[in-house]
């Protein structure tokens, strides 16, 4: 039983290194944005040390997260909102700027709901995080699992964002 968990494991920690090796490699080079020889060399030293870290972590510190098709879809309406967004805060930093309205700058919390399998819900949660706080006007600051809130900062208040209510929290 022991060899089978141990075989897993591997096969697991293979297949990690193996996506993750070209993904990092692929990020290096973007962040470098040249094809020089030593840049080349050192991306695949820093692109093999990131993908046995992400081995180690994905093997000693195993976090569930499986969203479902429909939470991941829900990334359609990120680009909106970074535009929208991007122009209340414009916005609202002109009018703080000459000094004819402060911006609000307002914390919220709001319900989230914690129904489903424990992958679900962690991956609903994360997502949740990434698509709202990748807005400049909503950035989730933490969830509460334990009383189902999430808490969030305004720099001025809007209704709660759609993408956020489909993965789980209240208007």
């Amino acid at each position: 039983m022991a060899y089978i968990l141990c075989v897993k494991e591997a096969v697991k920690a293979a297949a990690t290194f193996a996506w993750t090796l070209p993904a990092f490699y692929g990020m290096w080079l973007l962040f470098v944005g040249t094809f020089s020889l030593h840049e080349l060399l050192i991306g695949i030293v820093a692109a093999v040390l990131a993908a046995i870290g992400m081995v180690v972590v994905t093997i000693h510190y195993q976090t569930p997260f499986s969203p479902g098709p429909s939470d991941l879809l829900a990334v359609w309406r990120v680009p909106w909102y970074v535009l929208s967004d991007t122009w209340v805060v414009l916005t609202v930093a002109a009018k703080d700027l000459i000094g004819s309205h402060r911006a609000e700058s307002l914390f919220r919390v709001v319900q989230f709901e914690r129904s489903g399998n424990d992958a679900r819900v962690s991956a609903r949660r994360a997502l949740a995080t990434l698509y709202s706080t990748v807005a400049p006007n909503s950035i989730v600051l933490g969830v509460n699992t334990r009383e189902q809130k999430l808490l969030f900062h305004q720099i001025q208040r809007s209704s709660v964002p759609k993408v956020m209510q489909e993965l789980g929290a209240e208007a």
